[in-house]
């Protein structure tokens, strides 16, 4: 008697994200910055240029919100572990310097601790290493999302960051390169506000992420 063929599995499909989080998320975000420009108008600019300034503080938070996410979804085992506890640390070290202002206090002390920094490269190297150490984190987060929707939003928070990092650089990269054109007031002026759009996003894409079933 002839055996039978084994069946055919079944193809593994994915939990569905959490598709209604990321509009909430940043609807609330778009909101806050609004209202906050609101609060301080005229001076709409108070809102976001002033390290005490609402949109500084929420950017804190965000930060601290996306290494506590890490940790839930490194509980779910949304995350492989090591990467889950690498966000973890990441973004608490980020909010604990975006409070803090150590990255500039590094900037405008450093000088005083070492004669490196009389080269720019090592006055700025915390922001650079932000830029790069954030590209090689998000390409390893980037194949532990299981959907597409959610990866887009992981790389646009990653454009935005990175936009937020050229206009905090360009003033440096002109004293280089005079002739370059000058940044735009306004967008210098948002810079902080690109920073929370970007955390905002890439918060967005970890809390969209399914925990796992079996």
């Amino acid at each position: 008697m002839p055996h039978a063929a084994p069946p055919t599995p079944l193809p593994r499909h994915h939990p569905n994200p959490h598709r209604g989080v990321a509009p909430a998320l940043l609807a609330a975000v778009l909101g806050y910055l609004l209202l906050s420009a609101w609060v301080y108008a005229p001076a709409w600019e108070r809102a976001f240029r002033s390290d005490a300034s609402p949109v500084a503080w929420l950017s804190s938070a965000l930060l601290l919100t996306l290494s506590i996410t890490a940790l839930r979804l490194l509980g779910e085992r949304a995350l492989p572990r090591l990467l889950g506890a690498w966000l973890a640390v990441a973004f608490l070290a980020l909010a604990l310097d975006e409070q803090f202002m150590l990255h500039e206090l590094w900037k405008f002390r450093c000088h005083e601790w070492t004669t490196a920094c009389q080269h720019s490269a090592v006055r700025e190297a915390p922001m650079l290493a932000v830029a790069v150490v954030g590209l090689l984190t998000l390409a390893w987060l980037h194949h532990a999302l299981l959907h597409p929707g959610t990866r887009a939003l992981l790389w646009s928070g990653l454009a935005v960051g990175w936009l937020a990092i050229g206009v905090d650089q360009w003033p440096e990269v002109q004293t280089h390169l005079p002739w370059l054109p000058e940044l735009p007031p306004l967008l210098a002026t948002l810079e902080e506000g690109l920073e929370v759009v970007a955390e905002a996003l890439v918060l967005a894409a970890l809390l969209r992420q399914p925990g796992r079933t079996d």
